[in-house]
């Protein structure tokens, strides 16, 4: 297959320009995990509580599973490693779907023990967000097994952007205190802004990327 290489040059600046971004991110999430196994959990009582134990673990799984999925996935958008280094991108994509999943179930744990800070719309908009990432794993792994290439670079697409999705709820807030000083959100997240946050993180991303596919194929 012939590269486009203006366009992976080009990808290739945002990918960097990404991991610019996200590294505040990364960083505070594994201050989080040295948080709870470093017997500091109760410092943040949003997340860890003493004695939850189950819950806790859970958490630590699922924040844990992120950063390093948050930190791999855009490698399988370099052409390079898809179409060149394609072991490379296979046992990576394993690894990816592996990690989705575990992050995932340790989300949902965590949501059916002790709930969210921000009460029920916030556990049901999470909850969804984790079917929804277990669904797009899944469903790129068979696809890749079936050698269904355009319906494998397809669910891979939504994969991306629900993988990045922890990152993508950050940056709003990042965008939206910088613009408005944080109007209609609360520390408890029961402000409008906070509510609409609970599905405006993934479900947006999930409707261009179905809207990119239709125009696609028409």
């Amino acid at each position: 297959m012939e590269f486009n290489w203006r366009w992976e040059l080009l990808k290739y600046g945002l990918i960097i320009l990404m991991y610019l971004m996200v590294a505040p991110f990364l960083v505070h999430a594994v201050e989080l995990v040295r948080a709870a196994l470093g017997g500091e959990a109760t410092k943040k009582p949003y997340l860890f509580i003493a004695g939850g134990t189950l819950g806790n673990t859970a958490m630590v799984v699922h924040i844990a599973v992120g950063v390093a999925l948050t930190a791999l996935v855009p490698l399988q958008l370099v052409g390079v490693i898809r179409w060149r280094l394609t072991a490379f991108h296979r046992v990576t994509g394993v690894i990816l779907i592996g990690l989705a999943l575990l992050a995932s179930i340790g989300g949902l744990t965590f949501i059916a023990i002790r709930g969210t800070i921000g009460g029920p719309v916030m556990s049901l908009g999470f909850s969804l967000y984790g079917v929804c990432v277990m669904t797009a794993a899944v469903r790129t792994l068979q696809t890749a097994l079936k050698s269904d290439r355009i319906r494998h670079g397809q669910w891979a697409l939504r994969f991306f952007w629900l993988a990045i999705g922890s990152w993508l709820y950050r940056l709003h807030y990042v965008l939206w205190y910088l613009v408005t000083g944080g109007a209609w959100s609360n520390p408890d997240f029961s402000g409008a802004f906070d509510k609409l946050q609970n599905f405006a993180f993934f479900l947006p991303y999930l409707a261009v990327v179905q809207i990119w596919i239709f125009y696609r194929t028409v």
